[in-house]
């Protein structure tokens, strides 16, 4: 066993040291990424680095390791394909790789060992040996250039001049190792730019067509490529036009109402200012229809501006009030005062006519009602309840002519029943006496 590793150990130095192979493949990798070296060993062979001569892992009779701590965790075998494979790319992997395959030399040493057991040692030594150097061998090893590279940064677009006709756009990446900016149409490269200067990003204008198919700002290098889209319509923008501003007033209008309108674009956005101030605005994404806004033009009120702006122009019409709306705020007030006042004092005297004649009805019936009836009529006396109390009495010589007579003045109160008020009949004076009764009536 310990001749057989021996005997491994010179054939890996002898393999190193001796081939004089070439580089047959070159390998560009992204930086992060994986890299499969296409040459398979299925049985015995190395993966070597060739700059230090680092042997990097080895099969042995179909059993893998990995040589090398530098790599450790990121080469791998596959027993299936016999393929080596280094993931986790660096920037300090780039270099040159040999897969060193031992399954064909195994073979030729078997068979030259075997003819010199039967036909002669020296026969094998300068037939066999000599034929697996110059053959066996050298058809056994591949070397690969790998070069490993940051991936491409996506391109960025910026507009240049955004109004038609003459619409540009410019596309610019940051630079890298051979990296290349273009622009392409349908896959027809249009233009393209490189620099070996990596500290200057790369930029490429472009003048884009009326009516023309997408553009794609492409940048590439050996191991990635990032592409960006430029649709025309979304980069290049008619001018808008000029808006229209007409009169709307209505009999239900404070004063003087307006209509402004334009054509509809896209990202097209119309609105009502005063003294900078924007009152109201619309847009709309239906472009076959234009847009319109209203105003209520208020009293006494600075000028109003209509405007119409897209990305890349702006229209404004300022409205005339002397022209569109004759009457001012004042004036319609007025007119509307005029126009109606005549109906309404027509109404109005209708009205306190017919009022004036219900009331004097009302009026005339209530006195008819109150007319005074017979007086016979029961219902002409006053019910009372006198109790007489002579409060204070005196007596009075008279001098009319009865001696020795006195008149006695008696006070009462009489609180009457009859919620009318009647006169009562004077007290009838008996023979030889005069009473004079003095009452307080009171209303229950």
């Amino acid at each position: 066993m310990r001749h057989m590793g021996l005997y491994l150990g010179l054939l890996w130095v002898s393999g190193v040291y001796g081939s004089s192979a070439e580089p047959e493949k070159v390998l560009k990798c992204i930086m992060g990424g994986k890299v499969i070296f296409p040459a398979a060993v299925k049985k015995t062979g190395f993966l070597i680095r060739v700059q230090g001569l680092n042997q990097i892992a080895k099969v042995m009779n179909k059993g893998f390791s990995i040589s090398s701590q530098t790599f450790t965790d990121r080469v791998q075998w596959d027993s299936s394909t016999g393929l080596f494979s280094i993931t986790g790319l660096k920037m300090e992997d780039s270099g040159q790789y040999k897969v060193q395959n031992q399954d064909e030399q195994n073979k030729s040493d078997s068979g030259g060992q075997n003819k010199s057991d039967s036909g002669g040692q020296n026969k094998s030594d300068s037939g066999g040996q000599n034929k697996s150097d110059s053959g066996g061998q050298n058809k056994s090893d591949t070397v690969y250039q790998l070069t490993v590279y940051n991936p491409v940064s996506t391109p960025q677009v910026s507009s240049r001049n955004k109004m038609k006709p003459t619409c540009s756009v410019l596309c610019s990446v940051e630079n890298g190792r051979e990296v290349t900016l273009s622009w392409q149409r349908e896959g027809e490269t249009l233009n393209s730019t490189s620099s070996p200067d990596l500290n200057t990003p790369l930029s490429l204008p472009l003048e884009i067509e009326e009516n023309s198919a997408p553009y794609s700002c492409v940048a590439t290098n050996p191991a990635s490529n990032k592409t960006v889209t430029v649709k025309p319509e979304e980069f290049c923008f008619d001018s808008v036009s000029k808006p229209r501003i007409t009169n709307t007033t209505t009999e239900h209008s404070r004063c003087c109402s307006v209509l402004c309108s334009v054509e509809n674009g896209r990202a097209v956005t119309l609105s009502w200012q005063r003294e900078g101030k924007t009152l109201n605005y619309t847009s709309s994404p239906d472009l076959n229809t234009p847009l319109s806004l209203l105003l209520e033009i208020e009293e006494n009120s600075a000028p109003y501006s209509c405007v119409a702006t897209n990305p890349v122009s702006n229209e404004t019409t300022v409205l005339n009030t002397s022209d569109l709306c004759r009457v001012d705020c004042s004036d319609h007030k007025g007119a509307v005062t005029s126009a109606i006042g005549p109906g309404a004092v027509i109404g109005a005297g209708v009205g306190a006519a017919i009022l004036f004649a219900v009331l004097g009805m009302s009026i005339y019936l209530k006195k008819r009602g109150k007319a005074p009836k017979s007086e016979n009529s029961p219902e002409d006396l006053t019910y009372a309840n006198i109790n007489h109390g002579a409060r204070r009495p005196q007596r009075e010589n008279a001098q009319t002519g009865h001696s020795g007579a006195s008149d006695d003045t008696v006070y009462s109160n009489v609180n009457h029943k009859s919620p009318k008020k009647q006169k009562a009949a004077a007290p009838r004076a008996t023979q030889g006496e005069s009473s004079c009764v003095y009452a307080e009536v009171r209303r229950k």
